[in-house]
């Protein structure tokens, strides 16, 4: 794998090596034991998701419950990975997609970063050719028009770091909830509920090429609901009685609903 990630502190490329990260002008960066390396610099925000978070998270799409979205990602974008091309996929948490993204096309280099360092620990660990590291994504550590594909799955969009970093022929791929996603669950915790709002976020420094939506119908033991809820803002924004209600229901079904909208860069 040629390695497309660059020294926050001056650019140069990094070189990876066992333990470490350095650049030409040696500045250098621990790898943790699981293989991430952290390059968000002293002083930058590093708040990221809160470790029950993460691994509520981790848990519950290791189950495979987004496993409709997973496929159609990979059907969508075996259009535009071709041998050798640089994927990244942005606030990539645990790296699930990331990972099974590698595993579909293993002639792709493909990288992971998240601004929380516990999760891009885990996706490290479970790499199978993918790399990660833990980055902010207002100021991603890759050159300009490096990469190839960008992925970036729920969570706000960043369109100028985006365009700077994405080559003038490359595609981005926005997944975002669809209006009926987690229906079921918002019907349990709260007497009154609305369709999530499908508008993008998506300046017109990109152009739409295709828009799809992904839905299915989930079926959730107990242990999967309480990661689910735990996972979403539900968890912290729900009244405490009415949250630990549904977290003893032994199933619950709800629409599993996405919106997979690719673009390119205007140029």
């Amino acid at each position: 794998m040629k390695n497309a990630v660059i020294c926050p502190v001056c650019g140069e490329t990094l070189i990876f090596t066992e333990k470490t990260a350095v650049c030409p002008k040696n500045h250098s960066f621990d790898r943790a034991k699981e293989g991430s390396v952290n390059l968000i610099l002293n002083g930058s925000p590093t708040s990221g998701d809160d470790p029950k978070m993460v691994s509520a998270r981790k848990n519950f799409l290791g189950g495979g419950y987004y496993g409709h979205l997973c496929e159609a990602l990979k059907e969508e974008l075996s259009t535009y990975i071709k041998k050798g091309a640089t994927v990244l996929d942005a606030c990539c948490g645990e790296g699930y997609f990331t990972n099974e993204l590698a595993k579909a096309f293993p002639k792709a280099d493909l990288y992971g970063f998240d601004l929380s360092k516990r999760a891009v620990r885990y996706a490290a660990r479970d790499a199978d050719g993918a790399v990660f590291f833990a980055a902010n994504i207002s100021s991603i550590p890759f050159a300009d028009k490096s990469v190839d594909i960008l992925t970036h799955i729920f969570a706000p969009v960043c369109d100028a770091e985006f365009s700077r970093i994405l080559k003038d022929d490359g595609i981005f791929v926005h997944v975002f909830p669809g209006k009926d996603h987690l229906m079921g669950i918002k019907e349990l915790l709260y007497e009154k509920t609305r369709e999530n709002d499908e508008e993008p976020g998506v300046s017109e420094i990109f152009e739409l090429v295709s828009s799809k939506k992904i839905k299915k119908d989930i079926y959730l033991n107990n242990s999967a609901l309480v990661d689910l809820l735990t996972m979403t803002p539900y968890f912290y924004r729900t009244p405490k009685d009415r949250l630990e209600n549904v977290m003893k229901r032994q199933t619950a079904t709800t629409p599993a609903e996405f919106v997979v909208n690719i673009y390119r860069k205007r140029v």
